[in-house]
């Protein structure tokens, strides 16, 4: 097979691709031979093209016969924002394109010949745009798979600053949902991303939708403190507060005021107020009474009363907490409207706001028991989390490591472990807790299966568990639970997504 393969890589028509491409990219903006002109921003920069070749690569330009003309002259292709001026007999016909940058329609004509692209983080949107308009497809999706594959910590404030950049523009829309996607990602990583430089050359719309966020995981002074040290670098201010003079001061809230009535002032702690926000003069007076007079309120409240009215919170924003911290950070199931669900589990073991390290996710490595074992075997504490093929969520926490063990059946002696479901259609219970009742059969080591809880098994999950319904959930055996209880809709099921977090 391997000489094989090796002899098709010499016929003849494989080894004439790249003098093809070689050919095709001497065309690229040949003024001779080209029939298209593209007249590009507002200095109307020209870069020459092939009609027949736009024709074949892009589907603006497979105009129909029926509906090429448009007052009596033929139209050659359609592109939104564009201007097509009817070729003089002998010369070129001349497109008009003045919102999209020469630069980048230069990268996308070199794509449209050779199929080949560099994507740029800061460039990204804008040749998707351009992919859209024109109606190349498999140029479009591979912007977007860029965005979806390569967004991090790093980047994903410069890609909200190029998705808002062009949102507005024409043809912008197909960013929208990467302006969300964005949104979400830097929320759900909000510690980290706050502090990157992407984040304070931000535009003020981008800074107001981030922390204007119910998923935005930070607490309420950390936004506070983001938002003054975006103010400050807008500013070119670099001392601290106390350090300010006046005219430092003035140019700080130029940038801080608009946007202060966006932080949740008050659900911030009174001292952190007094010390921190008030000084810097960017707080309204009525805003400033309102801090007290609701400081006062609540330190005045009888006991067992709540910390926020409920018919309050219900219309005034300001008095909603945000979504909890990112105690699951890399988490793609405990993640957006699922995200309140981390701070059930935190609570169930440790202590309040500590943090979780992804050590394995199932599509990640490949679903097998060997990589559950190489990566999971002699680490604890444990969360292992499941997400079923109708979207269930379910799993199981272990304070003992999975180990190869002499004992009988592979079981381990745990003391604090149990079972639990965060996310279910079953009447019987939503989210609910199971206790191990009997601990020397708590976690059961078999290099052959994934994590397997309890004897039973009250929770087993299998090789290659999403591709066969070997997984397979039984209570209540070692774990408590009503009688004859799965933890998923159906006895054996088939997992979607697990992951497993231990101690960050």
């Amino acid at each position: 097979m391997g000489t094989m393969q090796k002899k098709n890589l010499h016929e003849p028509a494989v080894a004439g691709v790249p003098q093809l491409l070689d050919d095709l990219n001497k065309l690229i903006d040949d003024q001779e031979t080209a029939d298209v002109v593209f007249l590009l921003g507002r200095e109307e920069e020209r870069i020459y093209a092939h009609r027949l070749i736009l024709m074949a690569r892009c589907k603006s330009f497979q105009v129909t016969t029926s509906n090429s003309k448009v007052g009596g002259n033929m139209q050659i292709c359609r592109i939104p924002g564009s201007t097509v001026l009817p070729p003089s007999p002998g010369t070129s016909t001349l497109i008009r394109l003045p919102h999209i940058r020469p630069d980048d329609f230069r990268q996308f004509i070199t794509y449209v010949y050779t199929a080949k692209i560099i994507l740029q983080d800061s460039k990204v949107f804008q040749i998707m745009i351009i992919a859209n308009d024109l109606g190349l497809n498999d140029l479009k999706i591979a912007c977007e798979d860029h965005v979806i594959a390569t967004m991090s910590v790093d980047n994903a404030c410069c890609f909200l600053t190029n998705a808002l950049e062009i949102q507005e523009k024409v043809g912008g829309k197909c960013t929208d949902s990467f302006v969300d996607r964005c949104i979400a990602f830097i929320g759900e990583n909000a510690s980290e991303c706050t502090k990157t430089s992407g984040f304070l050359k931000l535009s003020k719309e981008a800074i107001v939708k981030i922390i204007s966020s119910d998923f935005l995981c930070l607490e309420e002074e950390n936004v506070f403190r983001a938002v003054l040290e975006w103010s400050k670098h807008q500013a070119g201010v670099t001392q601290p507060l106390l350090h300010w003079n006046e005219e430092e001061r003035q140019r700080v809230c130029n940038f801080l005021s608009p946007i202060i009535h966006h932080v949740r002032i008050l659900l911030i702690d009174s001292q952190v107020f007094a010390e921190e926000i008030e000084p810097t003069g960017a707080v309204p007076m009525e805003l400033v009474l309102e801090r007290y007079r609701f400081a006062a309120l609540q330190s005045n409240k009888m006991p067992g009363m709540p910390m926020i009215p409920s018919n309050s919170s219900e219309s005034d924003k300001r008095l909603q907490p945000r979504l909890s911290l990112n105690l699951f950070p890399g988490s793609t199931i405990l993640r957006n409207d699922k995200m309140h669900l981390q701070g059930t589990l935190n609570n169930w073991y440790g202590k309040p706001k500590q943090t979780w390290r992804l050590i394995y996710r199932g599509s990640t490595h490949f679903f097998t028991a060997a990589s559950f074992h190489r990566l999971c075997d002699g680490i604890a504490p444990l969360f292992v989390i499941v997400l079923g093929a109708r979207g269930e969520i379910s799993g199981g926490f272990t304070d003992v490591a999975f180990t190869k063990t002499n004992r009988k059946g592979g079981y381990i002696h745990g003391e604090r472990c149990f079972l639990f479901a965060l996310h279910s259609q079953q009447a019987s219970f939503q989210v609910a807790k199971f206790d191990v009742v009997k601990k020397p059969y708590s976690i059961c080591y078999y290099k052959d299966c994934g994590p397997i809880f309890g004897a039973g098994a009250d929770l087993l999950i299998a090789n290659n568990c999403n591709v066969n319904t070997d997984s397979y959930s039984n209570l209540p055996h070692s774990y408590d639970g009503p009688i004859q209880t799965t933890l998923f809709e159906d006895y054996n099921f088939k997992v979607q997504e697990y992951e497993v977090f231990t101690l960050g």
